[in-house]
């Protein structure tokens, strides 16, 4: 049985990363990349600068790693239609990047503030746009998208927030109808 390649592919942070090497049709390649991994790989595409502003990690050697397979290609340029996400660090607003150079939209949607430093791209200082848009559902919709399906990395820190909402709300309603001091 084929499956449907989608129409649109949205990313945010780490999802901009795996989108674009889908949209690019390199996404055995991340697979791999995954697997093989353990801390000693990891540090090899950590370069640290302690004096870099925004963040201690240039992420130049991770960014070389990712270009290789992918070459220097445009957003507009994909197979499949790809959109990144980051957030302009001078305003808050969320940024959809949608043309120029791929690697760059993926370098910019992954940098969380701390870590990686901050990207220049069109006069804007970007950062990691899970910040104003983790999982850009809005996007595809802007984008003419019907069916979305969205995958939400941080889903767990949600879910333990609604649990602890669900458990006082479960405590009240067994209170109820007994009698307190």
């Amino acid at each position: 049985m084929a499956l449907n390649k989608p129409d649109i592919i949205c990313g945010t942070s780490t999802g901009a990363l795996a989108g674009a090497l889908y949209a690019s049709n390199n996404l055995k390649m991340l697979e791999t990349f995954v697997s093989g991994m353990d801390k000693r790989g990891i540090l090899r595409y950590v370069d640290i600068n302690l004096l870099a502003r925004g963040g201690f990690i240039e992420g130049k050697r991770l960014m070389d790693f990712f270009s290789e397979p992918i070459g220097d290609i445009n957003i507009e340029d994909l197979p499949i239609p790809f959109s990144a996400v980051a957030t302009d660090l001078t305003t808050g607003h969320e940024v959809w990047l949608r043309e120029g150079s791929l690697t760059d939209a993926i370098r910019a949607s992954i940098a969380l503030p701390g870590l990686f430093t901050p990207v220049k791209l069109g006069g804007k200082w970007l950062v990691d746009g899970g910040l104003v848009n983790p999982v850009p559902i809005s996007l595809c919709r802007a984008l003419g998208t019907e069916i979305v399906i969205a995958v939400n990395l941080n889903g767990s820190i949600a879910g333990k927030h609604m649990q602890k909402k669900t458990g006082m709300v479960m405590s009240l309603k067994k209170m109820r109808g007994k009698k307190l001091l």
